[in-house]
């Protein structure tokens, strides 16, 4: 159905049904129900007639007792803004009135009063707070309720059949319908209901009639969500984003409308940041932004693993693809509530002059070219290609995002063309060369695109190379620990503000060598230590607990292992070992706060 087709069913089951049923709308988590219900359905039928239909709307999320529904849907009806004075005695007069004996029952000692006791005039008022001619109850969340849903389904019955309430269920069916499987001894598996799930569906089909299978009317409801974001969002409210959107849903299998609400929230808190800061970014970037919060807050919802991998600025894997990657700031910010102004502007810089200038796919370079395309070149042009290489690479005219494709082709060449060249040159060349490169090159950025290798000698080279990379960006990316106690004092005094600046991306206790670094504290002073236990305490501080990388805790707990054994070294004296206990109880403090 679409939405306009399920206004005008239950608009004709309010105004016409008389089975004494109610019906459902069900649909999978995320997909827009409520949404649709609160935004479409409710304007429409009290839009309809001269505000005439009402829609009473309660969720049933964390309900444990039927007259808790009873009280909510008084508080409901009592908000409901009244009609004039005239229409209102009116309405007490009709004859066709509805007052639900069923809520009016559930009501007694709830919310102070006994319906018993009190006089006529006020019995009046709250039979006429509780008018549901006209109305529609919407009940939402049936499956999150504490409440036995048989219980909750004869409740029900007793508004619809004995009351004449009109009554619209909103849930996930498929989650009140449970099965398991079992096979035979021939091995044929069969389905079966639950005692839970048959119970249900006898139930349900006393209570229930039509039962609406919700499909979400994404041309609508996108551009909807988006514009209750503001002017901040509205560049993408149009026709043409709102079916790049929904084609992402389509591409990613998953259509959860209350994560995409959710990510617009924080693009629009990311995007308010940036210009408070005074920073103008393009639009390319900030479609990048949406697209890969876009594409990340889906994969949240559907429970994946998303861990951004270490000492990068953007992930292709995390985002939509290489084209919408997903920015480091933008992950730290949803999943760490974190914003970082010099994280913004490396990944920004990182995207714009590395990631989309570099000269591999621009055609901006013969020798490249010509190695990109070697299946259809000569043997001499090729090596005639790869002899420029060394230079190019020294004289900085190959850009670092360039080594990891480069060196692919250069294998299959090797390998699977059986051309022979100094290949370890060129390689030696571009380790070095990563040695020293920026902070903003990330071995995710070497790595986004190439040939398929086929040789089993050429798979295992570039594995290898790859590795050899990456050791070498660790190298750039971390501050290397001196492991001499003469210069650890220098150590933190000189290093301490950018570490903390790396720490929630890069970390530091995962970079140590804990062996090397244990024999270093047998041999430093008491100001020694202290000041290492300072270093620990200003990197792990309070606000940091929660943005620990993984790889640091795995660190913190084998350092803590060994700073007990070394608690009991007989050459420290009575100062150094004091200082012992007091890093110790620093780090295990730090690791019990992160647990916790």
């Amino acid at each position: 159905m679409t939405y306009d087709e399920m206004n005008s069913f239950i608009l004709n089951y309010i105004k016409n049904d008389i089975t004494g049923r109610a019906i459902m709308l069900t649909g999978e988590w995320g997909s827009g129900k409520s949404y649709y219900v609160k935004n479409t359905l409710k304007p429409f039928l009290e839009d309809n007639e001269a505000d005439k239909h009402k829609c009473v709307i309660v969720s049933l999320y964390g309900l444990s007792d039927i007259s808790e529904i009873s009280k909510s849907i008084y508080i409901e009806l009592r908000t409901i803004k009244k009609v004039s004075s005239s229409e209102t005695e009116t309405t007490a007069k009709a004859v066709g009135k509805i007052v639900c004996k069923t809520i009016l029952n559930g009501l007694v000692g709830k919310i102070g009063f006994d319906i018993g006791s009190i006089n006529d005039k006020d019995l009046q008022e709250i039979y006429e707070s509780v008018d549901l001619t006209g109305k529609l109850i919407v009940l939402e969340d049936i499956e999150r309720t504490q409440i036995d849903i048989i219980e909750l389904l004869g409740y029900i019955n007793n508004m619809c059949e004995n009351d004449g309430v009109k009554v619209l269920l909103v849930t996930n069916e498929s989650e009140l319908i449970t099965t398991y499987e079992k096979s035979d001894d021939q091995g044929k598996t069969t389905k079966y209901y639950t005692d839970s799930a048959k119970a249900y569906k006898r139930a349900k089909e006393k209570t229930i009639g039509d039962t609406i299978c919700f499909n979400c009317d994404y041309e609508k409801t996108i551009p909807q969500i988006i514009d209750s974001f503001g002017i901040f969002m509205q560049r993408y409210n149009t026709d043409e984003y709102a079916a790049d959107i929904r084609d992402l849903f389509f591409h990613m299998g998953s259509y959860n409308l209350r994560a995409f609400i959710y990510c617009c929230q924080k693009v629009k808190e990311i995007i308010m940041f940036i210009e408070d800061d005074g920073t103008k970014i393009k639009n390319e970037i900030e479609e990048i932004i949406f697209y890969g919060c876009i594409a990340f807050t889906q994969r949240q919802s559907k429970g994946d693993d998303l861990q951004f991998e270490r000492n990068t600025y953007l992930s292709a894997k995390l985002g939509l693809n290489e084209q919408y990657p997903l920015f480091r700031f933008c992950y730290n910010y949803i999943v760490y509530q974190f914003l970082s102004k010099d994280d913004i502007k490396k990944s920004i810089y990182y995207y714009t002059n590395y990631h989309k200038n570099g000269k591999w796919n621009s055609g901006r370079d013969n020798d490249l070219k010509i190695i990109r395309n070697f299946i259809v070149k000569t043997d001499k042009e090729v090596i005639g290609a790869i002899q420029h290489i060394p230079q190019k690479i020294n004289a900085k005219d190959i850009p670092y995002c360039d080594y990891g494709v480069l060196m692919n082709y250069l294998i299959a060449i090797k390998y699977d063309a059986g051309i022979d060249f100094d290949i370890a040159t060129i390689e030696n060349i571009i380790i070095d060369r990563l040695k020293n490169a920026p902070d903003e090159i990330t071995i995710e950025s070497l790595f986004n695109s190439g040939y398929k290798l086929h040789n089993e000698d050429a798979i295992n080279a570039f594995i290898c190379i790859k590795q050899r990379m990456k050791d070498a960006l660790d190298i750039t990316n971390s501050l290397a620990f001196p492991y001499d106690p003469e210069k650890v004092i220098d150590f933190y005094s000189n290093n301490i503000k950018k570490l903390e600046e790396n720490i929630h991306t890069k970390g530091f206790a995962h970079t140590l060598d804990i062996d090397r670094f244990i024999n270093m504290l047998k041999n430093c002073s008491s100001a020694q230590i202290n000041k290492i236990c300072s270093l620990f305490l200003d990197l792990y501080q309070d606000q940091h607990y929660t943005q620990i990388l993984e790889d640091d805790v795995f660190a913190l707990n084998e350092l803590s292992d060994k700073l007990s054994a070394l608690l009991q070294y007989d050459q420290y004296d009575n100062i150094q070992k004091m200082q012992m206990l007091f890093f110790n109880k620093n780090i295990n403090d730090i690791i019990l706060a992160f647990k916790n």
